[in-house]
């Protein structure tokens, strides 16, 4: 009777094991994804030149309804664009500097890329028979 009390023990005690999955985050494509939309291009926009800004302003600014706004200010906040402080009732939202760097230094390593000599430059042209 122990023995199968043990044994129904360790059963339960498999079944409860939980698994955690590191995820690695490409935050590049996540700002680039994010970004990728008309909306939040303005939303962005207004953070950067009014910054911080409270969500109630950001509905002045913009002839979107509320839930719409929101929608788009959560894409931009899970992407780690903007961050978020509460002051009262209100939420005031700024962009992060780390992520918009992401985004920046990656469009610089392009443009450095563009101007530099690469290995297709030089190519032999192919002998012929």
């Amino acid at each position: 009777m122990a023995e199968e009390a043990a044994q129904l023990i360790q059963v339960q005690r498999g079944l409860a094991s939980a698994r955690f999955v590191v995820e690695h985050r490409n935050l590049t494509v996540e700002a680039f994804r994010a970004l990728a939309d008309p909306i939040r291009l303005e939303l962005v926009a207004l953070i950067a030149a009014k910054g911080p800004i409270c969500v109630c302003n950001l509905q002045e600014a913009v002839p979107y309804s509320q839930p719409r706004i929101s929608k788009h200010l959560g894409v931009l906040r899970k992407a780690g664009l903007v961050t978020t402080e509460r002051r009262g009732s209100w939420v005031y939202y700024s962009l992060d500097p780390d992520a918009v760097a992401a985004a920046t230094d990656f469009l610089g390593d392009l443009d450095a890329s563009m101007h530099s000599p690469h290995l297709a430059d030089s190519c032999d042209e192919p002998e012929t028979a």
